[in-house]
């Protein structure tokens, strides 16, 4: 029998090492996953219990997770103060308690029967903002592992893999809850009240998996007076900013031309991902007008999170066994598939009588059908949004990638962050240019406008319905600002080729 040899042992404990790095990795993601337990509650808590309008209602679904969008600033302070002598370890120990901690105020609020739409966005905000740290600190966990290892395009699917499967489960929960709700059998703050549960498991992770040395204590002060000093500092910088905005407007612009690679990946998904119509007030036009319920949006968004999860799984074996296909193919593909399935985003606003619907539309037989109370616009919504978001996660996860081997170590919680929260921020951008130009659109002096587009060949609908035409209108939108992406693949792949920088997606890249 063969002794082990001191390699041999090495390589175990470097497997159980990397073992429970995953859980640091993991758990987070899966944690954030179950955020969407409130998704469909919130969409019919804005509605129904706070009464918002369209634009109103898109407004706050949008703003609620600001939180995401101040993320550099997350990375910053994990990447530069330490707190009680770590940088990332008690910052995603904290976050994950306070994650706790807020949702149990949205659903105290709740239950005391506050309907305040002000006091509820600064709630969910303060909830979400602990989801965006936590994502920041461990972001720079993995990018700073991933780049020793040549794991990093590994790590990042391993993430996302986590996300989807918690996403698909908690969206389906909470359709089952929200179907309690009006049916009077369960209240909003329980929803809220449960969704502050699984953030604990992130704190027990962090404080059991992360590995990370003590940094040495500097003589001064208490932590507690070196913390209020910083906020002093803090303040007195902000009242500084006016009388240094020269120098900013310079350190900006030398940014911006040290870090070419995350502005190209930044516009790259910005462009790719903009749509105003997607948010509120289309979910809120699909229930008002196309019969959908709490479960039809639930088994919509759940199989999406498990058509994502397949998707990933796919990519990643897409990628180790055919590793000649480039990245910039992958994007390029994924503009064309964007613009052939342009057509597909008007059915849901066509009545069921259009000549458009007669080239696809066909019937199963009940005994076949596992849904035969869903009429043909749930079965739409279905499939399409399954298929066309497993075929498109390369747009998602290819950017990603590259900005994991492309970022500086120094500041890997910074510039990941930078770059993750300029695209949290489109989905935040979108739903207010969404609630702007559906406000603006439906004003009397713009009749004209929406007049104009019902009488032209662009009315695809053609039903004379105000906010049916103003949706076709955001489908247009969104279609432009995809062919836009084309460029920044141009300049992403100029700037690569400059800096002698070869992107492997299933491998180690090559400087």
């Amino acid at each position: 029998m063969a002794t082990p040899t001191q390699g041999d042992q090495t390589d175990e404990n470097e497997k159980q090492d990397e073992a429970r790095f995953r859980w640091v990795l993991g758990v987070p993601y899966f944690v954030q996953g179950t955020s969407h337990l409130t998704e469909v509650p919130i969409l019919y808590f804005i509605k129904f219990s706070l009464g918002m309008g369209e634009a109103g209602g898109q407004l706050f679904d949008s703003l609620r997770n600001v939180g995401w969008f101040i993320k550099p600033v997350w990375g910053l302070i994990s990447d530069r103060v330490p707190l009680f002598g770590y940088r990332r370890k008690s910052w995603f120990v904290l976050m994950a308690f306070l994650a706790m901690a807020f949702w149990a105020v949205s659903a105290l609020l709740s239950a005391l029967g506050v309907r305040t739409p002000a006091i509820f966005l600064v709630s969910f905000n303060l909830a979400f903002a602990t989801y965006a740290f936590v994502d920041v600190v461990c972001d720079a966990l993995m990018v700073e592992r991933g780049r020793r290892s040549g794991k990093v395009g590994t790590f990042v699917n391993f993430q996302w893999g986590a996300l989807a499967v918690a996403n698909a489960g908690s969206v389906m929960l909470g359709s089952y809850f929200q179907t309690l709700i009006q049916d009077g059998q369960l209240q909003p703050w329980v929803v809220f009240a449960a969704t502050g549960v699984p953030p604990l498991a992130t704190a027990y992770v962090g404080l059991r998996n992360i590995k990370e040395d003590r940094q040495q204590a500097e003589a001064g002060p208490p932590v507690t007076h070196r913390l209020a000093n910083a906020g002093h500092a803090l303040v007195g910088g902000v009242a500084r900013v006016g009388r240094r905005l020269p120098g900013f407007v310079g350190a900006f612009r030398r940014f911006r031309q040290q870090n070419r690679l995350i502005w190209y990946l930044v516009l790259f998904l910005f462009f790719w991902k903009f749509n105003p119509s997607v948010g509120f007030i289309e979910r809120s036009y699909l229930i008002d007008e196309r019969g959908f319920s709490a479960t039809s949006f639930g088994l919509v968004l759940s199989l999406g999170g498990l058509s994502f999860l397949a998707s990933v799984l796919a990519y990643a074996w897409i990628t180790r066994r055919f590793p000649k296909v480039r990245w910039e193919h992958y994007l390029y593909a994924m503009v064309f598939l964007g613009v052939l399935s342009f057509p597909l985003s008007f059915f849901l606003y066509l009545e069921p009588g259009h000549p458009w619907w007669e080239a696809i539309y066909f019937t199963v037989p009940d005994a076949l059908n596992p849904l035969p109370t869903w009429n043909r616009y749930e079965w739409f919504r279905l499939l399409v949004q399954t298929l066309l978001g497993f075929a498109t996660i390369p747009a998602f996860l290819v950017p990603l990638t590259i900005a994991g081997e492309t970022v500086s170590l120094t500041y890997a919680g910074v510039s990941y962050a930078f770059l993750m929260s300029l695209t949290n921020v489109t989905n935040m951008f979108e739903g207010v240019v969404g609630a702007g130009l559906y406000d603006l659109l439906t004003r009397p002096w713009m009749t004209w406008l929406v007049s104009g587009f019902q009488h032209s060949l662009f009315d695809i609908a053609g039903t004379g319905d105000t906010r049916t035409a103003i949706l076709e209108i955001f489908v247009y939108i969104s279609l432009v600002f995809s062919l836009l992406t084309i460029p920044f693949i141009l300049l992403l792949k100029r700037e690569l080729t400059r800096r002698g920088i070869e992107i492997h997606l299933a491998g180690r890249t090559e400087v």
